[in-house]
């Protein structure tokens, strides 16, 4: 994503290209790191000319690795122009995992960039971003520039033959040379242009083809820069100013004022000169992704306060410093080698006075004068138009509020399409649907369409969890935890989020699949189990303890009591939260009679009522070992755990590590656990801390899988199931119930969800099933969790949930 962050192009028609031969490729290693292969084929430069000058296009390829499910090749293109094959080669991470099963996927770095023959004009990093911004100087200073450019790229041989057709050209060399006699396509924003090109010089030679993000073929180049620059961003803004809090114009008014004041006055920074021009591009770029959201709130109140470091910091992640000449170079070969641009510098002066007058935001730099006007050479090939006829195997998906490819632009394809394809529109901002965002919608619906040929009617998917994806955005950019992630389940599949970093000392981001210890559910295991012993006459659920393990507690403790937190034992305290305890105590090995012991140094409480203490489960599974003979452990994963396929769950005994998101706590000055104080990594620890009161390791996905497989009857019998619903009021939320190892939760809409939650050192979870078959679990990476983390956790379930 650069300077036109992912935009587009194509034109075509005028060069006759004779079949390519099948030549078969050479498959090896790849100069960048990921599970891929690659190659390379060897393309002309000039079509026109096919024995003439040839170029190497590096072309990756990721194996299907079912050979039994596999139905062929899907070329992928994501846009730019331009995405370099080090950056897609971390595509198994987008694609769904079907879809990775049905296809080898093939990218390329397209002519003129990265390894295939790249361009470079001597352009400086201000000659770099290729809209034409706004500039200190007014139109003749935007004109002067553009000419500059346009002189510099003169000498460029290739630059007459970078157009959206002669790539086009360039993918079918590839199919022949993959020996397939069709292919699927998958192309994103520029992509779904080359997609389309592809589609009208080569007839018949798409199987199935998915455009998302879409470009509209009649208006490129200048009317669709101008569409984003204006309608696109003006939609979109709107949900930054939701995102803030705030009214609309108030913002804009706010935003107008610093780009004014930069352009008079630009702000020295370490990484360059703040400009108007910057906060412009930062703005529009920011658009993009709700993600991006506080980073330009951030860079605005930088801005505002002359904060040099921190504005610089935040340019760097929105990329609004160019060092890239290849990149910017390549781009402008694209575009000027595809549309049609007016000669005329007084064209664009006109429109782009009138664009910015009526969206001043952008200034009008969809519309002012591009190089292009000035561009050494014509295009080779005049524009293509999307075909018609053929086949009906064509699936677009937009966003609604796409700030650089409108849904505008995508039904104006689906009219020029006919027939041949449908179109599904996604109900939330940003530039990507499929594979980009967290719909679940367009998820389910592309990958269909890809796998099984599945093609819906004209339809529009939904805004989904909206305030699920807030949560864990806020979490850690307002709540401060380093990370957070979450996973909603419901009939239509499964939604993640995550943010924020798993791995604070590498910078790994944090990821929803990501293993982490969930602390106290491991106590609905352990009910599970004790009442799958009920449901098989070995305990009675009123029976004394002291029945099964005498002498250990009162005699008067039932077996009830211990599950629902109504037996009076104590809680035990652990030497880690003690001064220098983590230091001192965290590899420490604990036995479940030494945990007991330890409970029963602390005043007894009240006895019937409801007082929650891990002594309670500790007991239950030495309950459940006294019984059956054998670990607790081991009845949990052939009870639970097994059954269900929970293979990312385990119960570690005495091993301190965790294989997934490191956790995070703070000392004070006295080196004690705290709230606050230094940060420090907490990940390492003996689990027999609070063993079968605690000592899970597991999943968001896992944890969903088991609270919906619970309440929908697959590990109990009714009678057990419902003797775990019977619930006494609880004080750990408001309006809450306990009952055997599970929690009941009243919703703001109405109704109730079922839970446990874990909270613990460096990790908590909280979840919520419905009885419907709706799961939800978040999990922070931060210990101890203050009430503002644990407000938004419980909020964002309800909210989930109540959707």
């Amino acid at each position: 994503m650069r300077k036109t962050l992912i935009v587009l192009a194509v034109v075509a028609g005028a060069v006759v290209v004779p079949p390519a031969r099948a030549e078969g490729l050479t498959w090896g290693h790849c100069p960048f790191d990921g599970p891929v292969e690659c190659a390379t084929v060897a393309v002309p430069v000039d079509y026109r000319d096919p024995g003439g000058g040839q170029l190497d296009i590096h072309v990756s390829r990721l194996r299907s690795q079912r050979p039994d499910l596999r139905r062929g090749t899907l070329i992928m293109n994501q846009g730019g122009p331009g995405v370099h094959l080090a950056d897609t080669a971390s595509v198994h991470e987008l694609v769904p995992r079907s879809v990775l099963d049905a296809y080898d996927i093939i990218s390329f770095d397209q002519r003129g960039f990265g390894a295939s023959a790249p361009v470079r004009c001597g352009l400086s990093p201000d000659e770099q971003f290729t809209f034409p911004w706004p500039l200190p100087g007014g139109e003749p200073a935007v004109r002067q520039r553009a000419r500059r450019i346009a002189d510099k790229c003169a000498g460029q041989e290739l630059m007459p033959f970078m157009g959206t057709a002669n790539v086009a050209r360039d993918v079918d060399r590839i199919r022949a040379a993959l020996g397939e006699d069709r292919i699927t396509y998958l192309g994103v924003s520029y992509g779904t242009y080359l997609g389309v090109a592809y589609d009208s010089l080569f007839p018949g030679r798409v199987d199935r083809m998915l455009l998302d993000s879409n470009i509209d073929p009649a208006a490129a180049w200048r009317n669709t820069f101008r569409d984003s620059m204006t309608a696109g961003v003006d939609v979109r803004f709107d949900d930054f100013a939701r995102y803030l809090g705030r009214d609309r114009a108030e913002v804009e008014r706010e935003v107008l004022d610093l780009m004014t004041g930069l352009d008079r006055d630009p702000l020295p920074t370490p990484s360059g000169r703040l400009t108007g021009t910057h906060l412009r591009i930062a703005v529009f770029a920011g658009l993009f992704n709700d993600k991006t959201f506080p980073l330009v709130a951030g860079l605005l109140t930088a801005a505002r306060d002359r904060d040099a470091v921190t504005a610089a910091g935040i340019g760097d992640q929105l990329s609004i410093w160019y060092d890239d000449d290849n990149d910017a170079s390549g781009e402008l070969g694209v575009f000027c080698a595809d549309g049609t641009w007016p000669r005329d510098p007084a064209v664009y002066a006109a429109q782009a006075r009138a664009d910015a007058r009526r969206y001043p935001l952008t200034g009008g730099a969809g519309a002012a004068v591009w190089p292009c006007a000035f561009w050494p050479s014509d295009p080779i090939d005049r524009p293509v138009a999307a075909n018609p006829h053929g086949r009906s195997n064509i699936l677009l998906t937009n966003n609604l509020r796409d700030p650089a490819t409108t849904f505008a632009a995508a039904g104006s394809l689906r009219r020029q399409l006919g027939d041949r394809a449908r179109l599904v529109g996604v109900d939330q901002g940003g530039h990507g649907a499929y594979m980009f965002s967290p719909n679940a919608c367009v998820q389910r619906v592309g990958t269909d369409f890809l796998v099984a040929g599945v093609r819906p009617a004209d339809m529009t998917c939904p805004a989904e969890h909206a305030g699920l994806a807030g949560a864990v955005e806020h979490l850690t950019t307002v709540d401060g935890v380093p990370g957070a992630a979450a996973e909603f389940h419901d009939a239509s599949g499964v939604t993640r989020f995550a943010s924020g970093v798993a791995d604070a000392s590498t910078g790994r981001p944090m990821s929803a699949t990501d293993r982490v210890r969930i602390f106290s559910n491991t106590k609905a295991f352990v009910a599970v189990v004790v009442l799958g012993l009920v449901a098989e006459h070995r305990i009675d659920l009123d029976a004394p303890v002291s029945r099964y393990l005498p002498g250990l507690v009162p005699d008067d403790v039932t077996v009830r009591q211990l599950l629902q937190h109504t037996s009076g034992l104590p809680d035990f305290d652990s030497a880690v939260f003690e001064p220098n305890g983590y230091a001192a105590h965290r590899f420490d090995h604990h036995t479940p009679e030494s945990l007991v012991a330890d409970a029963f140094t602390q005043p007894p409480l009240p006895r019937g009522e409801f007082h929650y203490s891990t002594t309670n489960y500790v007991v239950a599974g030495m309950l459940i070992e006294k019984v059956t003979g054998r670990p607790y452990a081991s009845e949990v994963r052939d009870r639970v755990l097994r059954p269900l396929h929970m293979r990312d769950t385990v119960l570690p005994g005495d091993d301190p590590t965790v294989k997934g998101a490191h956790g995070y706590a703070h000392l004070d000055e006295e080196n004690r656990i705290s709230d606050s104080g230094r940060p420090i990594d907490v990940t390492a620890l003996n689990p027999s801390l609070v063993w079968a009161g605690g000592e899970a390791v597991s999943t968001l996905g896992d944890l969903n899988t088991f609270f919906g497989a619970l309440l929908g009857g697959r590990l109990l019998p009714p009678a057990q199931l419902a003797e775990m619903r019977r619930t006494v009021p609880a004080d750990l939320i408001p309006g809450s119930g306990y009952g055997l190892g599970l929690m009941r939760v009243p919703l703001s809409c109405g109704g109730e969800y079922w839970t446990h939650g874990g909270s613990g050192l460096g990790h908590q979870t909280r979840s919520g099933a419905t009885t419907d078959g709706r799961q939800v679990s978040i999990v922070i990476t931060s210990a101890p969790a203050t009430p503002a983390q644990s407000r938004t956790m419980l909020d964002a379930i309800d909210t989930a949930l109540c959707e």
